[in-house]
């Protein structure tokens, strides 16, 4: 419930969510600011936070995640000029950073504790939170007409946050049992933390790899994210049909999610293959969406790419997730994530240049080609220096029905945390 609200509440401003700040003050150019505040106070925190939800619990971030994201909402229905729309997306991105690193490490340690396949259980994760997305997207698109400045959105988000604080509050229980290293040295524990944290991001191989791979995707996401609204009113102006897009988008998000899972139950060894080739048609599909001239081929298009996401997310979070130890976890997701926001903060900055200059639709020209070629790039990289480079075996634990132990937890941890 805790999962697919929070999607469902995200899918409800995923249709007009730059429509609005565009009615609450913003302009075209500074559109791509405001996203980059946001992608900004998520890189900043997006490591304490994670860190600070494996010493002290999942719960605890979560709880501060939801009040947050009630404050965020309420900035926004007040806003009508820059100053608070930046204190929007500044306290929006905050409640992500601390959402992020501890709702993910909760439903994995749910798993691992059940004895739970790692591969069904991402994908669940994933095709559950894009039911969420699209039946939000869905009703979203129907209240964006209701009310001005999108009010009916921000007042059923601002709810919505409500009802996930006291439904984590009374009813989520933890798995890992957080702060049981060094309670009396509460800054030796972070420091250790976050070196673990980064010792582990800093392998050779397959983990450089992804860290690559999540900041071009992060590029390309935040590209299509942040105009793809703006492109498509400009072809149709029905308002409704923003909130079927957005639907159709996440459901494709679900048909990619299972198509990823299916091929790697059967392919388990060709995790790295499978997510590379699925980069690098998200950027073809990206390329091809900024010659779309007409609304129809617009959509499909869309839907095409948003199909690569949703597979190229399953495997991505798969391979991760196979490796990265309990103790770990939420600090890993975490600077996953910050690497995914820093692409964010990249096209923003570059999405203010190109909008000033030239057709806001050319990011998607040029996050296109970045991912797809960064991912044949990386490909021919890896197989050449290891032609067995397909399999994971070396990095990772098969994946089998049963419960799949993560790897031992490096010995500077494991000496204080028996």
């Amino acid at each position: 419930m805790i999962t697919f609200f929070k999607a469902f509440t995200t899918g409800l401003m995923a249709p007009v969510l730059t429509l609005a700040l565009l009615a609450h003050g913003a302009s075209i150019t500074t559109l791509s600011l405001l996203l980059g505040t946001y992608s900004l106070s998520i890189i900043a925190m997006e490591i304490p936070s994670g860190i600070f939800a494996d010493l002290y619990g999942r719960k605890k971030a979560a709880l501060f995640a939801c009040l947050l994201s009630v404050f965020s909402y309420c900035l926004l229905l007040a806003a009508n000029a820059a100053p608070l729309l930046f204190g929007c997306m500044i306290t929006n991105g905050l409640a992500r950073a601390f959402s992020s690193g501890s709702i993910d490490s909760w439903a994995i340690d749910d798993a691992v504790a059940n004895g739970r396949n790692l591969t069904k259980v991402t994908s669940q994760l994933s095709i559950l939170e894009s039911v969420g997305l699209a039946g939000g997207a869905l009703v979203g698109g129907w209240l964006s007409g209701l009310g001005n400045q999108y009010v009916g959105n921000n007042l059923l988000s601002l709810l919505l946050y409500v009802m996930l604080f006291f439904l984590i509050l009374i009813f989520a229980k933890e798995h890992w049992e957080p702060g049981n290293v060094l309670q009396k040295n509460e800054a030796f524990r972070i420091g250790m933390q976050i070196k673990d944290s980064i010792g582990f991001v800093a392998q050779k191989g397959l983990m450089r790899v992804l860290l690559l791979i999540v900041f071009f995707t992060g590029v390309a996401l935040f590209s299509i994210e942040t105009y793809w609204q703006p492109a498509l009113k400009a072809l149709s102006s029905q308002t409704w049909l923003l909130g079927v897009v957005s639907f159709a988008g996440f459901f494709c998000v679900i048909l990619g999610s299972k198509a990823a899972e299916l091929l790697l139950i059967k392919k388990t060894d060709r995790g790295t293959v499978l997510l590379l080739a699925c980069k690098a048609m998200f950027g073809i599909s990206l390329i091809i969406l900024r010659f779309q001239i007409q609304s129809s081929l617009f959509i499909g298009t869309y839907m095409l790419t948003y199909f690569f996401v949703g597979g190229g997310s399953v495997i991505e979070n798969t391979l991760l997730n196979r490796m990265v130890s309990p103790g770990l976890r939420a600090s890993v997701l975490s600077l996953f994530s910050f690497v995914l926001q820093t692409g964010g903060l990249v096209t923003s900055l570059l999405g203010y240049l190109v909008s000033a200059q030239m057709d806001f639709r050319n990011m998607w020209l040029i996050s296109g080609i970045l991912l797809s070629l960064g991912a044949v790039f990386f490909a021919l990289i890896r197989f050449r220096e290891c032609p067995e480079a397909a399999t994971e075996n070396a990095v990772q634990l098969p994946d089998t029905g049963s419960a799949e132990k993560p790897p031992k937890a490096p010995s500077y941890l494991t000496e204080t945390n028996p």
